[in-house]
């Protein structure tokens, strides 16, 4: 795929309608159909991903692990294979990240809360 077919992607996942797409990228609406037809798998896919929240991630993604898991407890042999075990720590590490950030999302919505009612001073000198 061409990078503006990569673009056209992406802001087919944002919403974006042909017509708007082919405007951005100065391109004919046309193309745009063309490529949407083309690769619709790929553009749908990207929309759909695109839709998943974060929570919706982390769900995928613990599932994901669970089923290793699941799957180890039950014939440890398994985690000897690379591929299993390289996965397992690839899971487990992206579901590390995505944890982190939505900690740090979360702490930025609060000090943003906290910021947007002020601060009260209250003086009981006697």
């Amino acid at each position: 795929m061409k990078i503006d077919q990569l673009r056209a992607k992406k802001l087919y996942a944002n919403g974006k309608n042909p017509l708007e797409i082919a405007e951005e990228l100065g391109i004919s609406k046309g193309t745009v159909y063309r490529w949407i037809k083309d690769n619709k798998k790929e553009f749908e896919e990207a929309r759909e991903l695109a839709r998943l929240t974060l929570d919706d991630v982390v769900d995928l993604l613990d599932e994901t692990h669970k089923k290793i898991l699941i799957e180890i407890s039950k014939n440890p042999q398994k985690f000897q294979d690379p591929k299993i075990a390289d996965s397992l720590v690839k899971v487990a590490n992206v579901v590390e990240k995505v944890c982190l950030r939505s900690e740090k999302k979360k702490e930025q919505a609060k000090k943003e809360e906290e910021e947007e009612r002020g601060v009260v001073f209250v003086d009981d000198i006697k």
